[in-house]
């Protein structure tokens, strides 16, 4: 396995964690109750985007190929 794979596979890791904390956030379990509703949900959806743009782009991202 090349270090691109890798490094790729661990990029699409994070972002998929990023997105999901982007939901547990808009949930509420990752906020805290001082924080209002509405402030909440605009905060996880733009943590969520963020991991699913991350996410969206290693994964459609091809490497170029070189010739040796």
């Amino acid at each position: 396995m090349r270090i691109e794979q890798v490094v790729r596979f661990a990029i699409m890791i994070l972002a998929g964690a990023v997105a999901l904390a982007g939901i547990l956030v808009m949930t509420g379990f990752l906020a805290n109750a001082a924080i209002t509703g509405q402030f909440r949900i605009v905060m996880g959806a733009a943590i969520f985007l963020y991991g699913a743009y991350r996410f969206t782009i290693a994964y459609f991202r091809r490497p170029e190929r070189r010739d040796p």
